[in-house]
């Protein structure tokens, strides 16, 4: 039991119980982890049916409820493990197949369960992600992966997981992406205020292309006019593409806007193609632009498309080797990998433009002096940190804060020149761009790439592009972030931070 008075006599003894409490938990929960994968020791059968402890094989048979490699045990164990832990057989099944899974499949991660240092969903969800591999396939995942576990937040680490799964048994992969195939649709429950829900299960292209339409037609009734919120105009623009005549007239009639603002117009049909049609389609109550021609024309209406298409954006990554193959992983910029057959078939059936753009290399990214930050130098720090570099962070943006470590001092006012480069910028959502400008949280970047943090009780944590080590509160980290404001100056022409 604990005292739930909460008496203390300053905010960091506070601070400091809280992460008491959190060491406790995550040792609780990776002890009942351990526990578990000894019940299962206490209740192991051979698969024959020979006898062990005191069961028989006419009570009880042998069961294999862990995946490849992990010993049997026998079928009603989990009834008492249930009782005890006041769950039901089914939980209490469940989680002695993840404890033997990564005992016995998952080396490194079993050896972070014993020492304490990961939460026990977590463990079970890298367990269940690999059961259907084989065991050499689940040892490799481990062996990339299950080491990123205590340093990376959850939503990160998976998709590196999904990813590492699909790549170790690319057959099981595609069996699995034909089943998913059928299991595609679009439903819609019935809600409150008169209002229902929408769920479309969908291909990953054909959803992302919807979802900049109904982004596209959303800016474009704020254009009109329309003064609801983006989320509110968004759910408007659903309506609106119910009606595919009023969608495309409105697609229409701002197919320019972009060419106005830039200045680059679209390369016109010839002459000879864009003939008025006399006899113009009475069910098309559009206004169709004259540099577009008919409606009715069959190579004008292929021009009406592309002119009200959505402008996307997408950015992909892949290897030279995957490229060569002609097989593996490309892993987007925001979502879960894909196959790269699952990348060439959506920019085939969407009828992409795609443009390949020559690789940035960050270490030759000069830096400037002006504060803000041009294009190139946001597109090198993306590639170096695509990740929110505050502890733990997640949000991948490419709208994020390139904020300035050691803030940024004009050349006016005796600032020194090169401020704005790699070696001084990090990016952070807005939140916590502002918590190290105007909280009490500070942060040093002592290395290029690598940040240190430390918060407003002292706790320090180090954060790269692999994840964030928390290092806890001590003399030693004390002397390590002294140690950071020294590299910082070692940095050309950049001023010590305060």
């Amino acid at each position: 039991m604990f005292d739930p008075a909460v008496e203390v006599a300053t905010v960091a003894q506070l601070s400091a119980r809280i992460a008491a409490a959190h060491t406790a938990l995550v040792e609780a929960e990776c002890e009942e982890l351990v526990l578990a994968a000894a019940w299962a020791d206490a209740h192991y059968l051979d698969p024959d049916g020979t006898r062990q402890h005191e069961y028989g094989p006419v009570v009880e048979r042998s069961v294999a409820w862990g995946g490849d490699g992990c010993p049997q045990v026998s079928e009603h164990c989990a009834l008492e493990l249930g009782a005890l832990r006041g769950t039901g057989g089914t939980s209490a099944r469940m989680l002695i197949a993840d404890a033997l899974d990564v005992r016995h499949r998952l080396p490194r991660l079993w050896a972070l369960v014993t020492a304490g240092s990961v939460r026990q969903w977590q463990a079970r969800a890298v367990a269940q992600a690999t059961h259907a591999l084989a065991w050499e396939q689940a040892v490799e995942v481990d062996t990339r992966l299950c080491g990123f576990l205590p340093l990376l937040p959850w939503a990160r680490f998976r998709r590196l997981l999904t990813a590492a799964v699909l790549e170790a048994d690319p057959e099981a992969a595609r069996q699995r992406e034909q089943a998913a195939a059928t299991s595609v649709g679009v439903w819609a429950f019935d809600g409150e205020h008169g209002l229902k829900t929408l769920v479309a299960k969908a291909a990953s292209g054909d959803v992302t292309w919807f979802l900049a339409v109904v982004d596209r037609i959303a800016d474009l009734l704020a254009l009109e006019g329309d003064r609801d919120d983006a989320d509110a105009r968004r759910a408007k623009a659903v309506g609106v593409l119910a009606q595919p005549a009023k969608a495309l007239a409105l697609l229409l009639a701002h197919a320019g806007d972009a060419d106005r603002q830039t200045g680059e117009a679209e390369p016109l049909l010839p002459a000879d193609l864009v003939e008025p049609d006399p006899r113009p389609d009475p069910s098309l109550d559009l206004t169709v632009p004259s540099r577009l021609g008919s409606a009715t024309d069959p190579t004008a209406v292929a021009r009406l498309a592309r002119a009200a298409r959505p402008r996307v954006v997408l950015h992909l990554h892949l290897s030279d080797t995957t490229v060569r193959a002609g097989e593996g992983l490309v892993r987007p910029e925001h979502g879960e990998a894909l196959t790269l057959a699952q990348v060439r078939e959506w920019l085939a059936d969407t009828g992409c433009s795609v443009t390949v753009r020559p690789v940035v290399d960050p270490v030759t990214t000069a830096p400037v002096d002006a504060y803000e930050v041009p294009g190139r130098l946001r597109d090198a720090l993306v590639l170096r940190n695509p990740v929110d570099v505050f502890p733990f962070g997640q949000a991948t943006s490419r709208t994020l804060d390139a904020d300035h470590t050691v803030p940024f001092v004009p050349l006016e006012t005796g600032g020194p020149p090169g401020q704005t480069g790699l070696h001084n910028l990090g990016p952070l959502t807005r939140h916590h761009h502002r918590a190290v400008t105007n909280g009490r949280w500070r942060r040093r970047q002592p290395v290029e790439g690598t940040y240190l943090y430390r918060s407003p009780t002292g706790f320090l944590f180090a954060v790269t592009n692999h994840g964030t080590l928390r290092l806890g509160r001590s003399a030693f980290t004390d002397a390590l972030w002294d140690l950071g404001a020294t590299g910082e100056t070692q940095q050309e022409g950049v001023p010590t931070a305060a």
